[in-house]
């Protein structure tokens, strides 16, 4: 089966529930969703990535943290 190891322009397509969730599961693979870029990466490409340099891993793990702060307040009353 054929699993891109990206998808751009997501929040033009289906995929967009993506956004909401930070990642979707498509032909069987995990992507994991990127505001900045507006694109679902492979899951295990992205793990890869992360790994391989720790200012990427820390500036991913910054936006996941700012992107989930961000939603949690407007939940609030």
């Amino acid at each position: 089966m054929n699993r891109p190891e990206r998808i751009y322009h997501v929040s033009k397509t289906q995929l967009s529930v993506a956004r909401f969730y930070g990642g979707i599961t498509f032909n069987g693979a995990s992507y994991h969703y990127d505001d900045e870029s507006d694109t679902l990466t492979r899951m295990d490409i992205w793990k890869a990535q992360c790994a391989s340099s720790k200012e990427e891993a820390a500036k991913a793990a910054k936006a996941e943290r700012e992107k989930w702060t961000k939603a949690q307040i407007g939940l609030a009353f």
